[in-house]
Parts: structure tokens; C-alpha cells; sequence
């Protein structure tokens, strides 16, 4: 026999049915509504505006849209944190609808998850509120990193800092980094190149809570590591590699993203790249052989092509060695850029050559003999306009490297580039330190002031020098380690 298959073909009796069905429904939860003593139709309607953030210690506008059928009779507002006001009150009394406009104002120490209510009675007594959440973030102005550990085994601490009024830092709220790492900045967020294979760069964010944290990284697999990093603004920047590629690479910072290559083969076998500036459209890299050549070398590199045009040559001076987190070239204010040699295994002098604005080989009417003038050899270079530049010369040559820890050899020196003169030790009070070896930096931090660091046997610290006065004190002690880095972030 065959089966039959029957299919429902809706008429106008299921029609009707289905329709008492949604009506009885409607009517179910309409009584649910009205039997709900918390809703009130004709009571104030808020909404509150989403996805508010600010900083502490600052003040945030935002609004609420009301409508009031029973008409507006009063309106409030309060915060869980800071000071809340309405600023056109007048004008929401007696309407029926609107937007209430919202001040909002914190202190620096306010921070996390905050909530701004607003509450509107109308002139039938009846009243609502609604919350507004704000995330209100740590108003975090520097970048720091502090290093612990000993030989091969070290670990970075990064933390923000409000402001640089302390005078104590440790790392119990930092972000932990399991290696040795220098840190950058692109303005906005806080970069770290850390030494050790695959070369790694981590872009760091600061959350509402003011604690660093990894929104990104940029790996090359085959390097060893970062040697130098130069960023140019917040869309461009540049980083060199070694230990297994000759290379640099261009990046966008914002996005984290490897954005070009530069080829440096050319350049030589078994370098470091110890340095660099970007002048007009020229890279400069400084490159390090360890004395090898008797020569100070510097690759000039073309950024229309991103190709190496060029590597210049001086024998006045050599080995160019710089570390992740010093500087040996400066760029002063007329544009000519300046490049310290340490000197080292080469029998040659410490000292600075010079390559003018506008030109691409050194100057040969120019040469800082900084062994002469200082007594030593010498590193690092930075130079803040007017006659403030600083380097580092040794007291032992013997413990350059610092293999001896309890022998720190470096001393801070003032030397000025124009006289080619050498200003003695920047202070007698300040303690030797272990520049070449853990952390050399100077950072201005105000028009009249610049911070380094010392990383001795009983001390380490944050130093304070007043460009206006030449005047040296100390600024910052650390409890937790050696700083090596601080960087305006915001």
C-alpha cells in the first residue's frame, strides 16, 4: 500500500488560533510588568554613554540623554571616585527630554573601574538613575626598567612612574621580563629590545591599574638579538639584528609590523651595530669589528631604497662599541652628527670624528682625541646643546668589561664637541660605576635637567644634572636593581 505524507497547510483557523495564542501571551507579560513594582512606564528614562576612559587627574566631558514624560524636576549627579558636575542643569529642569551634561574630574591617585550616576525626579515625584562607567587609568608619564640578577641570568622589571617626585624605586609592581632588556620609546608606549636569541621586541601598554603590559612583539627568527633600535615617530622606526643576519628592518611601531629590510652583507663579516641616526633620508650605522680593522666604520645607508649606499672609513680612531642601552653617535643642532671609538684592542685612541650636516664622510678637519684630553679611554656620547655633552672614561682598563664586581671603572665626564676640551668629572661625589657593562644612559627630562644612572658595588641610582647650573645630586635610589632605562611615555 502505498504511504501517504501529509503536510499542514495553514488556513484561516490556525491563522485565528495563533493570533489568540499572541495575544493571550502579550497580555500575560503586560500584567508581569505592571505586577513589577520596580518598572514604572512613566517614570524618567537615562542612558548613559559607553566606552568612557580618561586619565587620572584629569577632567572628562560626556553625556546622558533623558526623557521625562512627567517633565524634569531635579537632577543629581555623584561618582564613586572624584567630582562629578552637571553643567547645564538649568537648562534640563522643566523639559521633557534632553542631554545631561557631565564634568567629571579626578586626582592622580585615582584609578580602575569608576561610576558616575545620574538621577532625575520629575514633577511627578517619580525619580531614576543610571551609572556610567569610565575607566580611569594611572596618569603614567615615564618608562622604567630596572635589571637584577648576575652574569648570564638577568631579569628586567618594567614599571610606569606618575612622576619622577621619589625618591625610592623598586620592582614589587612591575612587569617581569626573563632577560636582559633596553627600553624605547615611541611618546605613547614603551618598547623593550632584549638580548638573547630569537631577537625580540615587545610593545608594552600601561593598563588603568598603571602596570605594563605586552600588546605585541616583533620576532626575527636567526637573529641572536637586537642590537640598536631608532624611533622616529609613532609610524616609522628602524632596528638592527646580528648574530646570524647582517640586517636592519623598518617598522611601524603603531601597528608592530616588519615594514622593510635593509641588506647590510656588504658592510663586512662578524659585526656589531652599535648605533645609529636617521638625518634627512640617510641611515647612519655604526659598525663594531672589535678592533679587527684599526678602523672606525660607519654604513651609510639610502632610505629611499633602503640599500646600502656606502660604508666610510677612519683610522684616527676604531672600534665603535656601544651597548643596547648606551648611545656613541649624537646629532647636534646644526645637523652634524658625531661618532665616538672607544679605542679598544686596536692600539688606537679614544675619541669623536665628525660628519657634517648635508655630507656623508667624516670630516677630516675634525678629531676629538678624548685619551688625551681626559686621561683614558672613553664611552658613550651624548650631547644635550650648549656645551652639554657627556661620556664615560675608565679608571681601569682592565675592568672595562666589568668581569670584576666589585670594581666598578667607569666615571661620568662633561666634555664640550666645539672646543674639543675635556670639562673633568662631572662630580667628585658620585660613586664609579659600571657603564660599559649594565647601563649607561642620559635622559632629559625637563629643559634644566637630565637623569643617569650608577650601577655600582654598593649603590644603585637615578642621578639628577641641572643643565642651567651644572649642579649633580642624587635624584632616585633603586632597591631592586640597576635602572637601565627611562623613557617619556604618555
Amino acid at each position: 500500500m502505498k504511504k501517504l505524507t501529509y503536510y499542514l497547510r495553514p488556513g484561516r483557523s490556525l491563522s485565528l488560533s495563533l493570533a489568540i495564542i499572541t495575544a493571550v501571551s502579550l497580555l500575560v507579560f503586560s500584567c508581569s510588568d505592571d505586577d513589577d513594582p520596580d518598572v514604572d512606564a512613566d517614570a524618567p528614562i537615562i542612558s548613559a554613554t559607553e566606552g568612557l576612559f580618561m586619565r587620572g587627574g584629569q577632567t572628562e566631558e560626556f553625556t546622558f540623554s533623558v526623557i521625562a514624560p512627567g517633565t524634569v524636576s531635579k537632577v543629581q549627579v555623584a561618582a564613586s571616585a572624584g567630582k562629578a558636575s552637571i553643567t547645564n542643569e538649568e537648562e534640563l529642569v522643566g523639559t521633557t527630554n534632553g542631554l545631561a551634561r557631565i564634568s567629571y574630574e579626578t586626582t592622580k591617585d585615582v584609578s580602575g573601574t569608576q561610576t558616575v550616576t545620574l538621577t532625575v525626579t520629575d514633577q511627578q515625584g517619580k525619580s531614576s538613575n543610571e551609572p556610567a562607567e569610565i575607566e580611569v587609568f594611572v596618569p603614567i608619564t615615564f618608562g622604567m626598567a630596572i635589571v637584577s640578577g648576575a652574569g648570564d641570568v638577568n631579569t628586567t622589571f618594567l614599571q610606569g612612574l606618575i612622576d619622577l617626585d621619589i625618591t625610592s624605586v623598586d620592582n614589587s609592581s612591575s612587569t617581569e621580563l626573563a632577560q636582559f632588556a633596553a627600553v624605547y620609546s615611541d611618546g605613547s608606549s614603551l618598547f623593550t629590545a632584549g638580548f638573547g636569541a630569537p631577537a625580540t621586541m615587545g610593545k608594552y601598554v600601561f593598563n588603568s591599574a598603571g602596570e605594563a603590559a605586552l600588546d605585541q612583539e616583533i620576532i626575527v627568527p636567526g637573529s641572536n638579538s637586537f642590537s640598536a633600535v631608532e624611533i622616529i615617530d609613532q609610524s616609522k622606526a628602524y632596528a638592527t639584528v646580528g648574530g646570524g643576519l647582517s640586517r636592519a628592518v623598518e617598522f611601524s611601531p603603531s601597528e608592530m609590523r616588519i615594514t622593510g629590510e635593509i641588506d647590510l652583507s656588504d658592510a663586512g663579516e662578524g659585526l656589531f651595530y652599535s648605533d645609529m641616526i636617521v638625518r634627512d633620508n640617510t641611515l647612519f650605522i655604526a659598525l663594531n669589528d672589535f678592533g679587527t680593522s684599526g678602523e672606525a666604520k660607519v654604513a651609510v645607508v639610502d632610505l629611499s631604497t633602503n640599500t646600502l649606499a656606502k660604508v666610510i672609513s677612519d683610522g684616527r680612531t676604531a672600534t665603535l662599541f656601544g651597548t643596547l642601552t648606551s648611545s656613541i653617535m649624537a646629532q647636534d643642532a646644526n645637523g652634524d652628527i658625531y661618532v665616538q671609538g672607544s679605542g679598544l684592542f686596536s692600539g688606537k685612541a679614544s675619541g669623536i670624528l665628525r660628519i657634517l650636516s648635508g655630507e656623508t664622510e667624516f670630516d677630516g678637519d675634525y678629531f676629538f682625541d678624548l685619551s688625551a684630553a681626559t686621561g683614558g679611554s672613553c664611552f658613550g656620547l651624548y650631547h644635550f646643546g650648549n656645551g652639554t655633552t657627556f661620556t664615560a672614561v675608565s679608571v681601569d682598563d682592565n675592568n672595562w668589561f666589568g668581569f670584576d664586581g666589585d670594581n666598578p671603572s667607569f666615571r661620568y665626564r662633561k666634555i664640550d664637541l666645539t672646543a674639543r676640551t675635556d670639562g673633568g668629572d662631572l662630580a667628585a661625589s658620585l660613586p664609579n660605576t659600571f657603564a660599559a657593562s649594565r647601563t649607561m644612559f642620559f635622559t632629559q627630562t625637563s629643559t634644566d635637567e637630565v637623569l643617569f644612572p650608577t650601577a655600582g658595588k654598593d649603590e644603585d641610582a637615578l642621578y639628577s644634572y641641572t643643565i642651567s647650573s651644572g649642579e649633580v645630586s642624587k635624584k632616585i635610589t633603586s632597591t631592586s636593581g640597576y635602572v637601565s632605562g627611562l623613557v617619556p611615555v604618555n
